[in-house]
């Protein structure tokens, strides 16, 4: 109850700031970002993650753990790591006065790659109205990615832009979720972009043909990366301590975890794992 009244205080104040400024400053949406990774199963991932408007023309949507490593490649050329699972990352540039959408990836060997995102968002704007802690929305549908999805967006925030790669609402999109509840976009906080907008602007474009063939020949060897340096694997063996591991039977419990946790937001690109 308690985190609900901050979100409504946080959202509250910050709709009556925007409304009296300048809309084409540059602002950060704060988004929770619930997900379930194995749609047969009711436990979910939660993620902090950002949205960054500058101009309101360029927009990058990503976690701000993304965000961090992004401002440390650009001072010092080293940044974190990158899930295995392509599944697992929900990072898009949106260039709007362009119409140019990219969803980013990176690869364990830290490579980017860029999807264009050509599927049209057809918005139907509804008449039903609500309230999300004291801001006012409005309801819209859309079908993305095989999936049907229920948004709320706030008409007294004239930015048309929201979570991920949706956007072209007459307003910020508030919350937006599939029906059937595997992935959730909730705006908890409204802030002043401070300093400049870091984010990938190298790395080759590819297609989502291209993308399955990654996917399908990582599945098939999940270490193949690791044999092909020719260096011993190990990892932690939950104590503290650093054991080797048998590359076979670990690569039997990756290729199982993906099996398990094959939940992909474009549902329409899922790869059926054997």
């Amino acid at each position: 109850m308690k985190k609900n009244i901050v979100r409504e205080i946080w959202l509250s104040f910050f709709v009556i700031l925007i409304f009296n400024s300048t809309y084409s400053q540059n602002r950060t949406f704060k988004y929770d970002f619930e997900y379930k990774p194995n749609p047969l199963k009711d436990s979910t991932v939660v993620e902090k993650t950002v949205l960054d408007i500058q101009n309101g023309n360029l927009s990058i949507f990503r976690t701000e753990q993304e965000k961090k490593s992004d401002s440390l490649i650009a001072f010092t050329g080293y940044g974190f790591g990158a899930s295995f699972r392509f599944e697992n990352q929900f990072y898009t540039i949106k260039k709007l006065s362009e119409s140019r959408i990219l969803k980013s990836l990176k690869t364990i060997l830290r490579e980017i790659l860029y999807i264009k995102i050509t599927e049209n968002l057809d918005w139907i704007i509804l008449p039903e109205k609500d309230k999300i802690g004291t801001v006012e929305v409005q309801k819209a549908t859309v079908n993305y990615g095989g999936r049907n999805w229920i948004a709320w967006f706030a008409n007294e925030i004239p930015i048309q832009d929201g979570p991920y790669i949706f956007y072209g609402l007459p307003g910020l999109i508030i919350k937006i979720s599939d029906n059937q509840n595997n992935f959730t976009f909730n705006l908890t906080e409204i802030t002043d972009l401070k300093g400049e907008i870091y984010y990938r602007i190298k790395g080759t474009e590819i297609s989502w043909n291209q993308l399955k063939k990654m996917s399908e020949n990582f599945y098939t060897d999940p270490l193949g990366h690791v044999k092909s340096m020719g260096i011993p694997f190990k990892k932690d063996d939950g104590a503290g301590a650093v054991v080797s591991v048998d590359m076979k039977s670990e690569s039997e419990r990756m290729k199982q975890m993906i099996r398990e946790n094959n939940n992909p937001i474009e549902l329409n690109y899922k790869i059926d794992y054997k």
